[in-house]
């Protein structure tokens, strides 16, 4: 018997019912975490509090704007997202958090998943471009116009926030998205959803790839959710192979700090390449980045402490 044919400890209630408690509780603390983080950003940029609900329509009305959205973003993901897990794995399953797997590593393997994550990137920026290009049927324009409606306000808000006037606001960011999300984002998705998935299917395949998709949907950014999707996949095969939760976080984190960075460098003119404009993909680029990242998770595969012969 290997690692992987033992699941995490948990209740013997049915994978519905603990969804639903997942998500209930997910809602409870978006709303507790939203809601103190609106107060927050109001008291920042003096919007009043109704318009503060409605922020995107208002980026450049108020001073101090992006401190403040900063700070709503710190208080309503993070609280939701580590504040329902713990709770649903230490009240609901009663469980340790520590039993999710979070073990000690190396510099070695650190850099090896940087490298993985960054390599993995110009393959994932052709499924990137082909999403964009989606279109659905005519008979769901409404959804469609819908879709790219938020897609566009979502742009905005990204354009606004990856515009860094300081070393400070380019700190900021950091802590916020890369840090803060890894932290948050991976512990729900991989260290709750998956496991629940795991025990419920018995496939891991299959568990990390529900937990991805879920990963990607939660975003509501649907001309990205497959690049997305396979992000979270990667991530949670990351988990799955070495048993280490903080690998899969510190993924999270290189993927969103190195577009930050990316970001940052061209504002300052240190590189030409923006990386928020997409485009086209060298086919042979691609190629190579897709070998690269099946052989580097390959390596993961073969040289855990806990390989699977799945």
């Amino acid at each position: 018997m290997t690692e992987f044919d033992t699941f995490r400890p948990q209740t013997e209630r049915p994978f519905i019912a603990k969804l639903m408690i997942l998500v209930g509780l997910t809602l409870i603390f978006l709303f507790v975490g939203s809601t103190i983080g609106l107060f927050a950003l109001s008291a920042i940029t003096g919007m009043p509090i109704t318009e503060a609900a409605n922020f995107q329509q208002h980026l450049n009305d108020y001073p101090n704007t992006y401190l403040g959205i900063m700070v709503l973003q710190m208080l309503s993901t993070p609280i939701a997202f580590i504040g329902a897990s713990m709770f649903y794995w230490s009240v609901i399953e009663k469980q340790s958090i520590q039993t999710l797997s979070f073990q000690a590593t190396n510099l070695q393997v650190l850099m090896l998943v940087a490298i993985l994550v960054i390599g993995f990137m110009p393959f994932d920026a052709v499924f990137i471009e082909l999403n964009q290009k989606m279109q659905l049927p005519a008979s769901m324009k409404g959804v469609e116009e819908w879709m790219r409606t938020s897609e566009k306000s979502m742009e905005g808000l990204t354009k606004f926030l990856t515009n860094f006037n300081n070393p400070a606001q380019f700190a900021l960011a950091i802590f916020v998205v890369a840090v803060l999300a890894g932290v948050s984002e991976e512990l729900l998705f991989r260290g709750i959803l998956q496991n629940l998935a795991l025990k419920a299917f018995k496939n891991p395949h299959i568990a990390i790839w529900f937990a991805a998709f879920w990963f990607s949907f939660i975003h509501f950014q649907f001309f990205g959710f497959i690049p997305r999707m396979l992000l979270g996949a990667m991530f949670g095969y990351l988990y799955y192979w070495t048993q280490n939760l903080w690998l899969s976080m510190f993924a999270h984190f290189v993927n969103n700090g190195f577009t930050l960075l990316m970001a940052y460098l061209y504002q300052m003119k240190v590189t030409k390449t923006d990386i928020e404009q997409t485009e086209s993909v060298p086919v042979g680029l691609a190629l190579v980045s897709c070998l690269f990242t099946v052989l580097l998770l390959r390596w993961f595969w073969q040289h855990s402490i806990y390989r699977s012969d799945d």
